[in-house]
């Protein structure tokens, strides 16, 4: 038996809350980049990996969990799950809504609380992506 990857993990953690809430082909397309980093990091991207691996080990809230409570927290619709790379903790970042209204909602992953909602800043006044 084959053992996924962290990356593949984290894509099919995406595309189980595409079936659930209905993810557009945007966040199905950013699933492909989860799990890379740029060239300027200092970590390996085997390191990265098995970050990102333990931290989906002590995760006790799912992506699709992750969804559902974004989505009810806010009422909006769900755009994108993303494991939060930069927390200490497990956190999933969740994209909601979209155009002017969108916005990320950052959940606890072993709680399930609410952490925070602010205004999703990735694009730039013009509503393009902002090269990160």
């Amino acid at each position: 038996m084959k053992t996924m990857t962290t990356k593949n993990k984290l894509l099919a953690a995406v595309l189980s809350v595409a079936a659930l809430g209905g993810l557009g082909a945007a966040g199905i397309a950013n699933a492909e980049s989860l799990g890379t980093k740029g060239a300027d990091t200092e970590q390996t991207e085997a390191q990265e990996d098995a970050d990102e691996a333990r931290m989906l080990a002590s995760a006790t809230i799912t992506a699709s969990d992750a969804a559902r409570i974004a989505a009810e927290h806010t009422g909006l619709k769900v755009a994108e799950v993303e494991l939060d790379d930069e927390a200490a903790t497990p956190a999933w970042e969740v994209s909601v809504g979209s155009g002017a209204d969108e916005q990320e909602v950052k959940i606890d992953g072993t709680s399930g609380k609410v952490l925070s909602v602010q205004a999703d800043d990735e694009g730039n006044e013009n509503g393009e992506q902002d090269e990160d």
